[in-house]
């Protein structure tokens, strides 16, 4: 399967060595810490927490700018390089192994071919810095299983499936990237001191994680423009416009604070303004010609309007992955039949 090779600045050559050491720990009590960055004249490297008591793996980077390889790494040699890394010449370690690593950055040029679909590792593989790996995975299949629940169940064209792709594999992309930038930023402690203050855009991506959006068939656009952001990385600015994630907002309901998130999620969900009541009968006029199980959810509140951007009649379909899949911000002249042509579009169902 053809790949987008995008690791021209990778890291290559490293070693991870898992070591024990309950020393370390009391060494660094001082200045606790789930990762260390070390860099002198001898190694650099990163120091890795792994059960937060006495086990720790260290990560050497450019191992052969230090006259270190993958051949000549044996226990002795890798206890002396754990032992300078701390900074504490009589360390007690014990080698627990030791494996060779390179950090790459890869994505699938295709989600699809034919009836295999690509998620997780099999579709993109990234630096871990930035700690995005196992999101995007969940993040994937997340956006691929409500589609293929629908075209098993008879609501959708298989056709539905091909916007998997067409959402997904750019998101990947960005994030894979952003992965490779942060990788070859950290752990340059002397590039960093010649920068004047704080770096807030690395591992502090909320607009590349939040903000993320889609443009595909089982979106309908609503001709808004996207929120202006200063830094589309760090920055996150929520939004219900269609192909954007429906934002959290809190309401009040039967005395109790409820967040939009809690609701969404099983199903298609139409959120509906003020009484909701003419958006409900269109959703069950659907739903009783089986065109789609559909949940209205009415929620009467200033800042869910402000936030989602609606008049007092308008509506929003949230997806069952928790995107928005297309917005009415005011009622329109016939609420059941823009329902169904909307749903028809999102599932492909034009012509059936």
């Amino acid at each position: 399967m053809p790949f987008l090779d995008l690791d021209q600045h990778a890291a290559a050559g490293s070693d991870r060595l898992l070591a024990a050491s309950e020393e370390y720990r009391g060494s660094s009590a001082q200045r606790p810490a789930a990762l260390y960055i070390i860099e002198n004249d001898r190694i650099r490297g990163s120091f890795l927490i792994i059960n937060a008591r006495d086990r720790w793996a260290f990560l050497i980077s450019a191992m052969g700018a230090f006259g270190h390889s993958a051949e000549n790494m044996t226990p002795e040699r890798a206890t002396d390089i754990i032992k300078q890394a701390a900074g504490v010449p009589d360390l007690a370690v014990k080698i627990l192994g030791i494996a060779p690593w390179t950090a790459s950055a890869h994505v699938t040029e295709q989600y699809r071919y034919g009836r295999i679909f690509l998620a997780g590792d099999a579709a993109h593989e990234m630096p871990p810095t930035g700690g995005f790996g196992m999101n995007m995975g969940v993040q994937d299949v997340h956006n691929l299983v409500w589609k293929v629940a629908a075209v098993l169940k008879g609501l959708a064209a298989p056709s539905l499936l091909d916007t998997y792709h067409d959402e997904r594999q750019p998101v990947a992309r960005a994030i894979t990237e952003q992965s490779l930038i942060n990788a070859t930023s950290m752990g340059r402690l002397e590039q960093t001191k010649k920068n004047a203050g704080a770096r807030p855009e690395y591992l502090n991506e909320q607009g590349m994680i939040f903000g993320a959006t889609y443009t595909s068939r089982a979106i309908v656009p609503d001709g808004t423009k996207a929120p202006h952001v200063a830094d589309p990385v760090t920055d996150y600015v929520p939004s219900a416009r269609p192909g954007a994630r429906a934002p959290h907002v809190f309401f009040q309901r039967a005395g109790a604070q409820i967040s939009t998130i809690d609701i969404v999620g099983n199903g298609f969900v139409l959120l509906t303004a003020g009484d909701g009541s003419i958006w409900g009968e269109a959703a069950r006029e659907l739903a009783n010609d089986h065109l789609l199980p559909l949940k209205t959810e009415t929620i009467d509140d200033e800042a869910f309007m402000s936030a989602y951007d609606l008049d007092p009649s308008g509506a929003v379909l949230v997806r069952p992955d928790g995107y928005v899949a297309w917005r009415s911000r005011a009622m329109t002249s016939e609420p059941a039949g823009t329902l169904r042509e909307t749903i028809s579009t999102i599932l492909d169902r034009i012509g059936r």
